[in-house]
């Protein structure tokens, strides 16, 4: 979907205030001149000097907030804004600026109350709509980064009126209808907007995503279809290609996926997913070679992280896995920050650094419980570390969430260790049962059934394990 930011902040641009500077005086000439030419630390300098002694200059404040924003100082500028509001409240500009600053540091509530202030003083001046546009394009993103999505349908419904063939203005509101549910509403504007240049793509994207909404794909393809015809920039062509692929399986969806990534390396999105596809059907070499596309033009991804890590642990490239999986957690959240915690942890103990594979799978299983392979490694490792009672308790809960012969031997391995007999043989004898084949569950059997003082199971035990060739139990067969 297309990402609406704020329009730059507005020039001073109606008569100064009484109490303001005279705007011939050299030190704010001089303020203002670095300013246009960029030297934005002189410039803020300059205007807290000239403040120092007129802290009334509504210009004075005005390039002070200026230069900090452009400094990246938001909070600084807010506070200048803020000033300008206090000095002439009536002023546009003041609160537009305010707003626009309000919304760099993630306070939409604030910023849409100041930019609706910035409209009501604008309309009560009488301003040029064109001088008044941007704070309605700011407003409807601020409501919208509210998720009040019918708000600012309704009030872009009544904006529209002033500026009837508005494309910003007119997508927002198809994009609200949409997201408001309201698709119905959503569709006309749409559809105006394929007619308009360099505002199809995003036009049609939105189309697609409402005739899905409505379990209409087809539908959806045919429309991405028309538009694709007509598409001849590669980056824009790869946009339409990814949506359609989300409409698509089989062999078809990686085509395109293919093409996307071709016509548009820097399209992440494109390569990472035709990864994901590749890695679940068991290609994990083809993943990873597309999953490289996707972190060379995303490298602090964490969803591209991630999926490197799991390539690489597919092919048991253990130090590889385990650097990304690290690099991923890092950054990741909730589940994927789970699976990455998992991958590391992995990683860890398959290179034997076991305090490092608890630490990293302890924080897995906190974030998602219901993981089996972070609690099977998180047992594992613990068993290596001579803790045998916590192996025991990770490994039950391994083996309730995704039961496996190899998770059963390995608890029976730690109920051995702590000399709990009848459950040891108990998941052992479920472990040979559901896996003949192990040959050290059968070895451990034996010592379980030895225990239980019934040695001619336990010597059955270990012939079979000698069988399958475990040598340890040649000395106990008689």
């Amino acid at each position: 979907m297309k990402q609406f930011v704020l329009a730059c902040f507005l020039a001073l641009s109606v008569g100064l205030a009484q109490q303001d500077i005279a705007p011939d005086s050299p030190a704010l000439k001089a303020a203002q001149a670095a300013l246009e030419a960029g030297r934005n630390e002189e410039a803020a300098t300059a205007f807290e000097e000239i403040l120092a002694t007129n802290y009334t200059s509504y210009s004075a404040h005005f390039g002070l907030g200026l230069a900090l924003y452009r400094l990246g100082d938001f909070k600084g500028a807010r506070f200048e804004f803020t000033q300008l509001t206090q000095l002439a409240p009536g002023r546009f500009e003041g609160w537009y600026n305010l707003g626009v600053t309000l919304e760099r540091l993630g306070q939409p509530a604030e910023s849409a109350k100041a930019l609706s202030t910035a409209l009501d003083v604008g309309n009560k001046a009488k301003l040029e709509p064109e001088a008044l546009r941007p704070a309605y394009l700011g407003l409807a993103k601020a409501l919208r980064d509210q998720g009040q999505y019918d708000k600012v349908a309704d009030f872009l419904q009544e904006a529209i009126k002033k500026y009837p063939s508005d494309p910003d203005l007119t997508y927002l509101m198809a994009e609200s209808f949409y997201r408001a549910g309201r698709p119905l509403e959503a569709l006309p504007p749409a559809y105006s907007l394929l007619m308009v240049e360099n505002m199809k793509v995003n036009a049609v994207l939105l189309v697609a995503d409402i005739y899905f909404a409505q379990d209409l794909p087809e539908r959806a393809v045919r429309e991405l279809d028309r538009v694709l015809q007509t598409v001849t920039e590669p980056a824009s062509r790869a946009q339409l290609l990814l949506k359609k692929s989300t409409l698509v399986s089989g062999k078809a969806k990686l085509d395109i996926l293919a093409e996307a990534a071709r016509l548009d390396p820097r399209l992440w999105q494109a390569s990472y997913n035709l990864g994901i596809i590749k890695l679940q059907a068991g290609d994990a070499k083809g993943a990873l070679e597309a999953l490289k596309a996707a972190y060379a033009s995303a490298p602090e991804e964490p969803k591209v992280l991630l999926g490197m890590a799991s390539a690489y642990d597919r092919l048991g490239q253990a130090a590889e896995a385990g650097r990304y999986a690290s690099l991923a957690a890092s950054s990741a959240q909730g589940g994927d920050k789970a699976d990455a915690l998992t991958i590391q942890g992995k990683s860890a103990y398959t290179q034997r650094k076991f305090e490092d594979a608890n630490s990293a799978l302890s924080q897995a299983v906190v974030i998602k419980p219901t993981s089996g392979s972070a609690w099977l490694y998180l047992g594992l490792s613990q068993y290596a570390l001579a803790d045998y009672r916590g192996a025991a308790g990770s490994l039950e809960k391994a083996l309730n969430l995704e039961p496996s012969s190899s998770t059963a031997a390995n608890l029976g391995a730690a109920y051995l260790a702590l000399k709990m007999f009848p459950d040891a043989e108990r998941v052992l004898t479920y472990a040979t049962t559901k896996d003949s084949s192990n040959a050290v569950a059968w070895y451990n059997l034996g010592w379980a059934l030895r225990s239980l003082a019934r040695e001619t199971e336990a010597q059955r035990a270990w012939r079979r394990a000698l069988e399958l060739g475990y040598a340890p139990a040649r000395s106990l067969v008689r």
